[in-house]
């Protein structure tokens, strides 16, 4: 059965605040508690694309998270996101192991008002692992 698969929330951490996560399955960690994440104001609903694909016999997973907001972003610093889904699961980009997760942010300031004037954000991450879920 399909399941209707959307990104309804946004939250970061610091990368260091990841120490001592844990890989429980190959698509799932567990996370250290005590993080404290960072709510985006996201305009509804961000993308998230994740692909694999298999280089010199070794599988190379890639996700590609793109929102919009109106908040002043910044993408100083190593940040991890976490992703709520329509279903209620969590998903996890970045890990406190390199590679970490690289965010651009494109500030749009348009010719005309009524063109879009939000903050267009990208992360992009690339590992050799699954992009996990996270468990409780």
């Amino acid at each position: 059965m399909k399941q209707i698969r959307i990104i309804t929330k946004v939250e970061r951490t610091p990368i260091r605040d990841l120490s001592g996560l844990t890989r429980i399955s190959e698509r799932e960690v567990r996370l250290p508690s005590g993080i404290t994440w960072q709510p985006l104001d996201i305009k509804p609903h961000a993308q998230l694309s994740i692909t694999d694909k298999t280089e010199d016999n070794n599988t190379v997973w890639s996700a590609k998270l793109t929102f919009k907001t109106c908040d002043n972003f910044k993408s100083r610093g190593r940040w991890a996101y976490r992703c709520l889904m329509s279903s209620g699961q969590y998903r996890l980009i970045g890990t406190d192991d390199r590679p970490y997760p690289v965010t651009s942010v494109n500030d749009n300031m348009p010719e005309n008002v009524t063109e879009n004037q939000l903050i267009e954000v990208t992360v992009n991450w690339q590992s050799s692992q699954f992009v996990p879920f996270i468990t409780e």
